[in-house]
């Protein structure tokens, strides 16, 4: 069996989905489900929750058995896949605290983006003024600018002056998805 890499930005992009987190919610209070009953329970086609389902697997945020002609799925992360048991972990906290979708999202967003993911990494040792920044990650200034907001806004970075820096976080999914973004 080939073992799956997918980036972060892919799999940031994946759960800032309001119908794959509710799958994934469903999942988190069930245990293991047929597609067709996910499907049903959250209010989705048979075709729209499997092309979902399916995003989530390829993620590692899944796990899918099939049984004759049904398959089922179960929220248990792919130990094969870099961060996936972390980030998991963190949005079955996320799910038992009643954290709104719309907030998990607002947070995936940060790293839905390369070049976010490659700004984190630059920062990863030390603050820099933005001007090294750009240098460092080849990303133009204005580029940089749009980025660094972005990530300030979710809580990530920090920016005084010209000098920007990493946040350190607390909370279990901004945490898992800073540790994936630095490694």
């Amino acid at each position: 069996m080939e073992k799956l890499r997918p980036t972060l930005w892919r799999t940031c992009r994946a759960i800032s989905d309001e119908s794959r987190l509710k799958l994934l919610w469903r999942l988190m209070q069930e245990g293991e489900m047929s597609m067709t009953q996910l499907a049903q329970s959250v209010g989705l086609s048979s075709p729209n929750a499997s092309k979902h389902l399916r995003i989530l697997n390829s993620r590692g945020l899944l796990k899918a058995d099939r049984r004759g002609l049904y398959l089922f799925y179960s929220a248990e992360p792919n130990a094969g896949v870099d961060h996936a048991p972390e980030l998991l972990e963190a949005l079955c906290t996320c799910q038992a605290n009643a954290v709104s979708y719309s907030e998990v999202i607002r947070l995936a967003t940060a790293f839905t983006h390369l070049r976010r993911v490659a700004i984190v990494r630059a920062l990863k040792n030390a603050a820099m003024p933005e001007a090294a920044l750009s240098i460092a990650t080849h990303i133009s200034p204005e580029s940089l600018y749009r980025h660094i907001r972005k990530l300030e806004s979710r809580g990530f970075v920090k920016k005084e002056g010209e000098r920007v820096w990493l946040e350190e976080q607390k909370k279990p999914l901004e945490k898992a998805l800073l540790d994936a973004a630095l490694s």
